[in-house]
């Protein structure tokens, strides 16, 4: 028999891929590249559309806002520079004229988004018309008492042009007014200020007509950090005064505008695909929006911002749907490369099969190789009727050839021979004390569990130390060292092994108590002896096993039964080893000795020693 387990003709095993996997795989791998490549083209494709379409929608809803807010602010400074023109050519006199006055009512009513509009003289006279109630009204006063309005007078007087000013609270209004302030001049001297008054109402009621026409929620920024217009401002907002114009935007009322400034989540579905100018992605619950915006200069001191929002599914649907068709492709790609793993398979089976089978044969384990069935493909069908026939010749030629002389002639395998001598081992038993009376408390598959798990344990601290478990006796495991394989050390690991056992009883008791404070710890017995014993095959004709056998396995048995009597046990394991083991021992171990004492079947003493750790 060669060293590799083959015999003659044979050559050097090796790993051969499996005929269905390979099948599968080829087939798959050919409908996987061809969907890959549909995929690749519509992402991209796909990608590039809905880029555009962003890129072009999120263009024309940020232009029709800029160009529909300049439009409401410049209809107020028209008015007051038509008004302007007007006085500087003479065809209408400032001042408490009634025509001057219908002029004003004119020009205040055609625009609703001003609410008031005046002409005050150097003398801080005013002159104007003001919205109430919805209707206009005229309005006759002196501004003396007012310092807003004198210092608007006085900051007008000293420009030579028009102008958008400051921010204003009004407390007739309860609001905040924008104001557009123009110096007149008549007759080459100047003459007085016209201004006209844009209610903040006004321009969340415009927005909410915004809204409504391009469906996405539009909201102008006073700067960066206040709120100048939101549909939400449409009829007033809560907590407004002179020390606080505008609402806060970090504090507003929709939650999306007061995240318009935070940081986006890079990772977010759809920011990995919309990425566009003065664009911002921010998240509420488990919705998505995205945020346009774009600077507005020249009616105010600092620059609005114009911004507007909507569902980031609104944007992304392109992406949905591409989403979609590609979970459809994935789908069908897995369904074809199923289908190829299935004729794969179907190809393969036979083919196994007839491997199985003389594999079998070459054993001559004729009586348990089954016949073949036939197959859909007409080569395998085929195969395995030829198959079938050699069987059944097979057959009818074992009962007149010996097994055992065809075996010698086919020369395939032969199991290697221990034969019996006499070896030096250290044998070792170990057992559960008081199982009896713990498996009575437990139910059969509870036992059984329990056991496992320790018989599980010992015979790894066994295999750690390289020694033969060489049978389960109930709880009970005998294991031994120093055969088949020489071990010179044989003492050492057996004792190593124990103590390993006494480490792992001590943890699986710890938590054992750990999930029921009430249970009480699983304690164990172990003796050990080095001597010398029959090792080898030992059994019948039909069944035998490599094993020891001896006097020195007595003596290992009745040292595991003496540790009733002697001693305490260190920790939840009592170790006993005989004399000729701890001599074996080196320096490391620690023992206590227990004289010698007389076991049950033994004529002479035995020295006794109790194990219990190793030495610092």
């Amino acid at each position: 028999m060669n060293s590799n387990g083959t015999g003659p003709g044979h050559g050097r095993s090796k790993w051969t891929p499996s005929m269905s996997v390979a099948l599968g795989l080829g087939l798959g791998f050919f409908v996987l590249t061809s969907v890959a490549g549909v995929l690749g083209v519509g992402l991209v494709v796909g990608y590039q559309n809905t880029v555009d379409l962003l890129a072009q929608k999120a263009e024309l809803i940020i232009a029709a806002q800029r160009d529909q807010t300049t439009r409401f602010m410049s209809s107020a400074s028209n008015q007051v520079e038509f008004i302007s023109e007007q006085i500087s050519r003479g065809e209408v006199t400032p001042g408490e004229s009634e025509e001057f006055v219908s002029l004003l009512l004119g020009a205040l009513s055609a625009t609703p988004q001003i609410v008031r509009l005046q002409y005050i003289d150097e003398d801080y006279r005013l002159t104007g018309a003001e919205r109430r109630d919805g209707e206009a009204a005229p309005i006759f006063q002196r501004v003396g008492g007012d310092d807003d309005l004198k210092r608007l007078v006085d900051e007008t007087a000293s420009r030579a042009e028009a102008y958008w000013g400051a921010l204003l609270w009004r407390q007739e209004y309860g609001q905040a007014v924008l104001n557009f302030q123009m110096p007149v001049h008549r007759g080459g001297a100047r003459a007085g200020v016209l201004s006209a008054w844009i209610s903040v109402t006004q321009i969340s009621e415009f927005l909410s007509d915004l809204q409504s026409d391009f469906g996405a929620n539009a909201y102008v920024l006073h700067g960066r950090d206040q709120v100048l217009a939101h549909p939400l401002m449409a009829f007033g907002y809560p907590g407004l005064n002179r020390a606080r114009p505008l609402p806060e935007q970090h504090r507003f009322s929709d939650p999306v505008v007061s995240a318009m400034w935070s940081e986006a989540d890079s990772g977010s579905f759809a920011g990995w695909f919309l990425n566009v100018p003065n664009g911002k992605l921010v998240s509420f619950g488990n919705l998505e929006y995205i945020i346009l915006f774009e600077d507005l200069e020249g009616f105010a001191p600092q620059p609005f911002v114009i911004a507007t929002y909507f569902q980031a599914h609104d944007m992304t649907v392109e992406i949905v749907r591409l989403k979609w068709a590609i979970i459809f492709c994935l789908a069908m790609a897995v369904v074809s490369a199923a289908i190829a793993a299935f004729i794969g398979r179907q190809i393969a089976t036979p083919v196994r099969r007839l491997a199985d089978g003389a594999k079998k044969i070459q054993k001559l384990n004729l009586a348990s190789v089954d016949e073949i069935p036939g197959s859909f493909f007409r080569e395998l069908d085929d195969a395995a009727k030829s198959f079938n026939v050699m069987l059944e010749g097979l057959r009818w030629f074992e009962r007149y050839v010996p097994k055992g002389l065809a075996m010698r002639l086919m020369d395939v395998t032969e199991a290697r021979q221990f034969h019996s001598t006499h070896r030096e081992v250290a044998v070792m038993f170990s057992d559960i004390v008081g199982f009896t009376t713990l498996s009575e408390e437990l139910s059969a598959p509870d036992t059984a569990a329990f056991l496992n798990e320790h018989l599980s344990v010992v015979a790894g601290c066994v295999e750690s130390e390289e020694g033969t478990v060489d049978k389960f006796i109930g709880d009970n495991v005998m294991a031994f060292w120093g055969a088949p394989v020489l071990q010179l050390d044989a003492a050492e690991r057996a004792c190593r092994c124990a103590l390993a056992i006494t480490d792992a009883l001590g943890a699986m008791n710890d938590a054992r108590q750990t999930r029921d404070a009430d249970a009480e710890r699983v304690r164990m017995r172990i003796g050990i002896h080095l001597g010398r014993a029959v090792v080898g095959n030992i059994g019948s004709s039909d069944r035998i096993n490599y094993t020891v056998v001896g006097d020195t396995v007595n003596v290992a048995n009745r040292l595991e039964q003496v540790a009733k009597e002697l001693g305490q046990a260190y920790g939840d394991v009592s170790i006993f080893v005989s004399g000729p083991l701890h001599d074996a021992l080196p320096a490391d171990f620690r023992c206590i000795a227990l004289g010698a004492h007389v076991l049950r079947g033994r004529e002479g003493p035995v020295e006794i020693h109790q194990l219990v750790g190793m030495k610092e």
